[in-house]
């Protein structure tokens, strides 16, 4: 601000500042405050007006704001014009030359402001508004978009409206009410308003009924004049009716973040007339344009926005609006789980009506995914909750590929376990056994491998009971991969010969390569390496590097792992060299930084210690992003001999 301020002290020349931002956030305070500081500079005085563009009863009056001016500007009432066009030419005329300060509080378009411009001189004209009056642009005004505090400024804020050390004396209650009132002023004041004259009232009272969705608005607008309600029903009733049935819409979104396909699939649109609609919101600071190709409401804002719905939206409207997002998600998110890993079997009917127009590469598809995963924890929140159970397990299955490359360990607990739950309450054995494989999957990765096994062996039950054969060998192979992480080799190899029985006989190919890729993981600790590299290798013809590319990469990690025990150097190096180039290509991290660690075996053996150092580092570096359970066995190797001894 101490840079604008001997930027605008030094200028010859007038300038417009244009503050935008949504109701309530501060822009008037933040404007009256900015042209205090700059006073001294503009000794000809400050005029202000209220134009009242976002009250029920309309805008004020050009004309009425020009009498006003002239009148402040000293010139006689019986020497004022009677029509606009001479008014407007009289207040340039009496401000030709000054260096003077205007503040144009809540304008509604660029021409309401125009109407008001001085005469040549260095003045400034501070503009206010909630909308993004772009036309301003070709005037060259300087545009600001006032945000909400942020959480210090928020907690600053509230300390000083309450007069006292109650913020400081629970920091906690505080932090949660700023989050509550999403740092806007406006709410800021409202809430606290009432406590500033009642010294003994806790704030962790106000919290609670602040925690209350259903209540936090009725709780901000208890006053006309401190009404957050009010104010954003101004900005909604600006908006044309196609404008207003999508904000209407957003709001009850079980995500808070949207993309432009989420947008067309709630209005059931085509994505350039959904652009167009949120193009409105923006425009009108109900909606933020955030990185990404994606839009995020306030969190004020969109319970507004709920309330609206549940008002002015027939619920029959409402719930088939939801529906089209959740098919959306779950249709994209299947196509893309498929995308990554092909050849996998499904149980979820969604698979057989994926959208034609699917993900080009696996990149983009685990990207989308990465992308949306915070939406798509939410869908599956939303679907479990209100009896979508179908929905909410089968988003789950398509979920599964990304938590296996990308190991978001929270999101796969978290999803999986609502999946379950869902599955539970359909009555489909089939399904509850597919999402029990999927939770024994992430317990076996964190090294919970009891909890694994006893998951699989529900599992198995489950299958049994659906008559479901390939999903009996998926627990099967599941069951075998415990036994082997619990130092059981020859009883993981009999799990991983009956699931391969089952693959042989219903003739899947695919199947029969994953069964000899873990009959080698069974050869492999039991020291039969020329049987374990046989297996390994009659996998690898099947798992294509383009068709398959995670599974050849975890085929040959076995593979590498193998000859490594067998010593064979050079081989190892090679087959490392391959992982490297895929896991780089398609993103799995946990089996790059496995090739890494087996590099750093060799180069330890060699004595390249730093070598072997630096690639260790590297592992543990993505071990400790993906929260792996490597990350602690990786950094006690760092820190033990021979590397503890060195510099």
């Amino acid at each position: 601000m101490e840079a604008l301020r001997n930027e605008i002290a030094s200028e010859g020349d007038g300038r417009i500042m244009v503050l935008t931002g949504t109701g309530g956030v501060g822009k008037t305070a933040l404007a009256t405050r900015f042209l205090d500081t700059i006073a001294e500079h503009f000794p000809d005085g400050t005029l202000y007006t209220d134009l009242q563009g976002f009250t029920e009863s309309g805008p004020t009056d050009a004309s009425d704001v020009l009498d006003a001016f002239l009148r402040a500007l000293g010139t006689e009432p019986a020497a004022i014009p009677q029509s606009f066009d001479a008014r407007a030419a009289a207040f340039r005329s009496r401000t030709h030359g000054k260096r003077i300060t205007l503040l144009l509080d809540n304008a509604i378009s660029a021409a309401q402001v125009r109407a008001l411009t001085p005469g040549q001189g260095r003045h400034l004209v501070v503009v206010t508004t909630r909308l993004h009056l772009s036309g301003l642009r070709l005037d060259g005004s300087d545009f600001l978009n006032v945000r909400p505090l942020g959480e210090n400024e928020a907690l600053e804020l509230v300390t000083r409206m309450l007069g006292d050390d109650r913020a400081g004396e629970d920091p906690a209650s505080a932090r949660r009410l700023v989050g509550l009132c999403g740092r806007l002023p406006l709410a800021l004041r409202a809430a606290v308003g009432g406590l500033a004259l009642r010294p003994h009232q806790p704030l962790d009272r106000l919290v609670s009924r602040l925690a209350d969705e259903g209540e936090r608005l009725a709780v901000l607008s208890h006053t006309r004049e401190l009404s957050v309600d009010g104010v954003f029903t101004t900005s909604y009733r600006q908006l044309p009716e196609i404008a207003r049935r999508l904000y209407r819409l957003l709001g009850v979104l079980p995500a808070r973040d949207l993309t432009v396909e989420v947008a067309a699939a709630l209005l059931s649109t085509g994505p350039l007339d959904a652009e167009d609609r949120l193009a409105h919101l923006v425009a009108a600071n109900l909606l933020e344009e955030i990185p990404g190709g994606r839009f995020r409401q306030h969190d004020l804002i969109r319970l507004h926005a709920r309330t609206r719905a549940e008002e002015d939206e027939p619920t029959e409207a409402v719930e088939d609006a939801l529906d089209r997002v959740l098919e959306y998600y779950l249709t994209t998110a299947a196509a893309a789980d498929q995308t990554l890993n092909p050849g996998r079997w499904h149980l979820a009917p969604v698979f057989d009506r994926l959208p034609s127009r699917g993900f080009g590469t696996r990149s983009h598809a685990l990207e989308w995914l990465e992308n949306e995963l915070e939406a798509l924890r939410a869908i599956v929140r939303f679907s479990g909750a209100t009896g979508r159970h179908a929905i909410c397990w089968q988003l789950c299955e398509a979920l599964r590929n990304l938590f296996m490359v990308r190991k978001h360990f929270d999101a796969w607990g978290e999803t999986h376990t609502h999946g379950l739950d869902a599955a539970t309450a359909s009555g489909d054995p089939a399904a509850q056994a597919n999402m029990l494989n999927a939770l024994a999957g992430l317990r076996l990765t964190l090294g919970e491998t009891e909890k694994a096994a006893g998951l699989h062996d529900r599992a198995l039950e489950l299958w049994g009971r659906a008559g479901h054969k390939l999903g009996q060998a998926s627990s099967l192979e599941g069951r075998g991969v415990c036994e082997l992480a619990m130092d059981r080799p020859r009883h993981a190899r009999r799990y991983f010969e009956r699931a391969l029985d089952i693959h042989t006989r219903l003739g899947r190919d695919r199947g029969i390569a994953l069964m000899l890729r873990r009959l080698g993981e069974a050869g492999r600790d039991l020291g039969e390496h020329t049987a374990a590299i046989d297996h390994f290798h009659r996998a690898l013809e099947y798992f294509d590097p383009v068709a398959e590319p995670y599974m050849r990469t975890r085929t040959l990690v076995g593979l590498a792992a193998t000859h490594l025990a067998t010593a064979d150097t050079e081989t190892v190096l090679a087959i490392l060299k391959e992982i490297l180039d895929i896991s780089e290509r398609i993103g799995a991290r946990a089996e790059k930084a496995r090739a890494q660690v087996m590099s750093a075996d060799i180069a330890e053996a060699q004595g390249r210690l730093d070598r072997a150092r630096t690639l260790l580092n590297r592992a543990l570096s993505t071990y400790t992003e993906l929260d792996s359970p490597e990350a602690e066995s990786t950094r006690r190797r760092l820190e033990s001999p021979p590397y503890s001894s060195r510099p």
